[in-house]
């Protein structure tokens, strides 16, 4: 796990530097093959089955180990016996029966605002079962159970497999590339 972790960081980390805010992003963990999706604002409860959903399919479609959320929330901590607001950055990585949690202090340029580095909170990392209810929303939930039938009945459901067939055989003659975007 610990490769899978650094890859998944690594990847959230490049995600954030440089930026003012990032919207909540999804990345399959593919074998070299990563395929990133940005989700938009943070879901609803009617949205969120659906993009969980969209998860399970890439994520069975390419057969990957690992699926990672990243995005920017506030944490209250306690210092010192008093509450204090974070900008974090929070990191989790869905695998088979474990979602791991990392949360990290976005340290921003005071005149621009944007992300200039990152100091983990190590107080803040935990380690949850994907079925029952996550530390830190939003969570990537269960992303190894199946897609509901509902769900592979749609049209969604076609087009993301489309979509995700379609750039996986487009960067099948480009293996020196790591990533691969979807939007």
């Amino acid at each position: 796990m610990t490769d899978l972790m650094h890859d998944a960081i690594t990847i959230a980390h490049a995600g954030i530097l440089g930026e003012y805010d990032v919207p909540p992003t999804a990345v399959v963990l593919g074998d070299g093959n990563n395929v990133q999706l940005v989700l938009g604002g943070l879901p609803e409860d009617a949205e969120n089955e659906e993009w969980q959903n969209a998860l399970r399919t890439v994520r069975e479609e390419m057969d990957a180990p690992a699926v990672m959320l990243y995005f920017s929330a506030w944490t209250t901590i306690q210092r010192d016996g008093e509450d204090e607001s974070l900008d974090t950055l929070i990191v989790q990585i869905g695998t088979p029966g474990c979602l791991y949690f990392r949360a990290y202090e976005q340290i921003r340029e005071p005149r621009m605002g944007v992300v200039t580095g990152l100091r983990e909170l190590t107080h803040l990392r935990d380690e949850a079962d994907p079925g029952k209810d996550p530390p830190m929303q939003p969570s990537l939930g269960d992303v190894f159970a199946p897609a509901t039938e509902s769900f592979r009945e749609s049209s969604t459901y076609l087009d993301i497999i489309d979509t995700v067939t379609e750039k996986l055989d487009e960067k099948a003659p480009f293996a020196g590339d790591s990533r691969t975007h979807l939007h």
